[in-house]
């Protein structure tokens, strides 16, 4: 009996320090900022007509609260794809909630936000604000992140514009390489 007992100590202090010394080898420093930049498109689909596309450039900073809750704002600065004079400026506020947000590993996440943006030309300025649902997908490194995500916005500001009635849907997306620290 005494030995049964001695023999079910020592095991069990065994296990124990073994899931505490696996916990500790497993944990990972959160990394709570990133700053990058990246590609950058929107699309506006029409019904009735051809779609306008705007692709170039962002700047991107986000802070992750923890792994699963986190804030990114966006600065993009974009280009028609077929009438180089027409520009697409703006920036967008985003909340995110997922996994992986801090810590190195596969990211997901899901969220929504605000969005301004301008488009303008020698015969057209008009600015556009509304709402948008965003999610994404990435990778964290130690000292890097790359960052997929697709945005749809609402349309209110754009379809007052179309006096024509034709509906629009306007869409976004970005990849980003960014900086973790």
């Amino acid at each position: 009996m005494k030995n049964n007992l001695i023999t079910s100590t020592i095991l069990a202090s065994s296990l124990i320090f073994s899931n505490v010394t696996l916990a500790e080898e497993n944990s990972q420093p959160m990394k709570h900022w990133s700053v990058g930049a990246g590609t950058y498109v929107v699309t506006l689909a029409f019904d009735n007509s051809e779609d306008d596309s705007f692709g170039g450039g962002a700047l991107s900073a986000t802070y992750a609260f923890n792994d699963n809750f986190a804030i990114r704002g966006n600065l993009f600065s974009l280009e028609h794809e077929d009438l180089s004079d027409v520009e697409l400026t703006g920036f967008e506020m985003l909340a995110y909630y997922g996994t992986g947000l801090a810590t190195k590993g596969f990211k997901a996440y899901v969220g929504g936000g605000l969005y301004n943006e301008s488009i303008e030309a020698n015969y057209f300025d008009e600015d556009f604000t509304g709402v948008q649902i965003s999610g994404g997908i990435g990778y964290n490194w130690e000292s890097l992140s790359l960052d997929f995500s697709l945005g749809l916005r609402s349309t209110g500001d754009y379809e007052d514009i179309f006096d024509d009635g034709e509906e629009v849907s306007v869409a976004s997306g970005a990849l980003v390489l960014a900086y973790r620290f």
